[in-house]
Parts: structure tokens; C-alpha cells; sequence
């Protein structure tokens, strides 16, 4: 009979930095590799600024970049999403098990503090979020002006990080790091919420194979259900330049003045398809890891 396994996420868990960091990694590695094409459809849809009714769903998306720029097309921008998938899987898990931890002993010492675990997830993920965001972000960027590159010409990452540096300087390349900030901050809190949640309800099925995965796959396609207008502004604003005023309230005003209110949901549909199997690859690879570590 297949014994109960560990919840390494939960409220008080005591996982090594190190071993998070292994972890983490080889999880955001394999998230990406498996999802990549799904990305960059997600980001080609994001970008377009149309009205509804011009408005290019996935099916003609996809077959518009398959049909113009060949199938590598699909893996544009796979590089620097590797390389960010990599450090992010790293950060965000190493930051969490630090956090987490560092959480639990204040709630010991100081009864104010103490929260039930799905709102313990929540704080401490946010917080993953966050750390993993500043670190990560130029890859962010890189990976989404790379993906949203329509032609056959491949850019190389090399050519693009020059591009920015000489039109924008360092700060080119935090972009739009405002709404990716509370973007990726509430998203991750909200991930780990709803995944804690799903933990506590399905502790019956818990020798179920891959009852992380699912838990995962639940939790990740409900958060981004609920963050994805700042994604979708995130994705634009990477796209400008700091010399034509990329800022937060222009870039909400200009996709409700053209768009519409259904601007800020280009590539909804697409995203949570992405997300929800990245969760749940994410977080089952993680948890997978972690048990062969021990």
C-alpha cells in the first residue's frame, strides 16, 4: 500500500535551503520545457492591441506562427525562459522554505501573528513571489520580447540585451516591473493559498499518485483566474520604452480607451491552460525532488 507523503509547503515545514534550491531548479526546468510553445501563443495574444472584433484567438494564432515563422517559431524566446524558468523555480522554492520557516518561529513567539495554513501560504508565498520576480525579471523581459518577435529573423538574446542597453540603459530591462510585482506577488500568494487549501481537503486521497500535481493544477489555474489583467498589462509594458512613458495608469488606459475591458483578457483562455499543467508540474517535480534528496 503506497504511504502518505510529505507536504513539504505546509505551514512549519522544515526544508533545507540547499535542498530547495536543487529542487526548485530541476522543477522549473521541466515546467518549461514541457509548456514553452504554450507561452509564446499566451504572449503573441497578449500583445495584440485590436478591438474584440479584429481579435485573433489561439487556433489562428498558432497556425499563423507555425505557417509564417516555421515550428521553431513556437520557441521563441526559450532561452532566457529557460534560464528564468531555472532561477525562479530555485528562488521562489528557496525563499519559501526560508520564509516559511522564519514565519512559523515569529507565530510561536508572538500570538498576534499566528494564522491558519492557508493564510500562512499566503503571506509566505507572496513573498517568494516577490524575491524570485526581482531577481528573475530581465529574463522575463527578454523572453517576452523575444516570443512576441513575429518575423523569421531569430533575435538572439545577446542582440536584444544590447538593443535595450543602448536605448534604455540598465533600467530597460525592469520594464514594467511595477504591475509584475503585484502581478506575480498576488498570483503566488494565491497559489499557495489555494494549493494549502487543496492539501487540507484531499489529506483522504493523499496516497493518490500525483495528488500534488492535482493539487497544483487547481491552485495555479484559480490564481491566475484572478491576476491575470496585471499579466496582461506586465506583457505590455515590456514591450514600450521608458522615452514613450510606459507607465502602469497609461498602459491600463490605453488597452480600456482601444480594447475594451476584454483587452485585458487577451490570451485568458490559452494562459490558464498553460498555467494550471505548470502548477501542477511545478509543484509535483518540486515535492518529487525533495523526496529523493531526503
Amino acid at each position: 500500500m503506497p504511504h502518505e507523503r510529505k507536504d513539504h509547503l505546509q505551514q512549519g515545514a522544515d526544508v533545507s535551503p540547499y535542498k530547495s534550491l536543487v529542487a526548485g531548479s530541476i522543477s522549473g526546468a521541466v515546467a518549461r520545457a514541457i509548456t514553452a510553445p504554450l507561452d509564446t501563443v499566451k504572449i503573441r495574444l497578449q500583445l495584440q492591441t485590436a478591438p474584440l472584433k479584429d481579435y485573433l484567438g489561439v487556433s489562428h494564432t498558432f497556425k499563423n506562427i507555425v505557417r509564417n515563422e516555421g515550428v521553431i517559431g513556437l520557441w521563441k524566446g526559450n532561452v532566457p525562459a529557460e534560464i528564468m524558468y531555472i532561477l525562479y523555480g530555485a528562488t521562489q522554492f528557496t525563499s519559501y522554505s526560508i520564509l516559511n520557516k522564519a514565519l512559523t518561529q515569529a507565530q510561536d513567539n508572538v500570538p498576534i501573528l499566528r494564522f491558519s495554513r492557508p493564510t500562512h501560504s499566503l503571506i509566505v508565498g507572496a513573498g517568494a513571489g516577490v524575491s524570485s520576480t526581482l531577481i528573475t525579471y530581465p529574463f522575463d523581459l527578454l523572453r517576452t520580447r523575444l516570443a512576441a518577435n513575429s518575423s523569421k529573423e531569430l533575435l538572439s538574446m545577446a542582440r536584444s540585451i544590447r538593443q535595450i542597453g543602448r536605448h534604455d540603459g540598465f533600467s530597460g530591462f525592469f520594464l514594467g516591473i511595477r504591475p509584475a510585482l503585484l502581478s506575480v506577488a498576488s498570483n503566488t500568494g494565491l497559489m499557495f493559498w489555494t494549493y494549502e487549501l487543496a492539501r487540507q481537503y484531499s489529506k483522504t486521497y493523499n496516497t493518490i499518485p500525483f495528488i500534488e500535481g492535482i493539487c497544483g493544477f487547481f491552485a495555479g489555474a484559480a490564481a491566475k483566474s484572478i491576476t491575470f489583467p496585471l499579466d496582461t498589462i506586465r506583457k505590455r509594458m515590456q514591450m514600450k520604452r521608458f522615452s514613450v512613458g510606459a507607465n502602469t495608469i497609461s498602459s491600463i488606459r490605453d488597452i480600456l480607451l482601444r480594447e475594451g475591458i476584454f483587452g485585458l483578457y487577451k490570451g485568458f483562455g490559452i494562459s490558464i491552460f498553460k498555467t494550471a499543467p505548470t502548477s501542477a508540474l511545478s509543484i509535483y517535480v518540486y515535492e518529487y525532488s525533495l523526496s529523493v534528496l531526503h
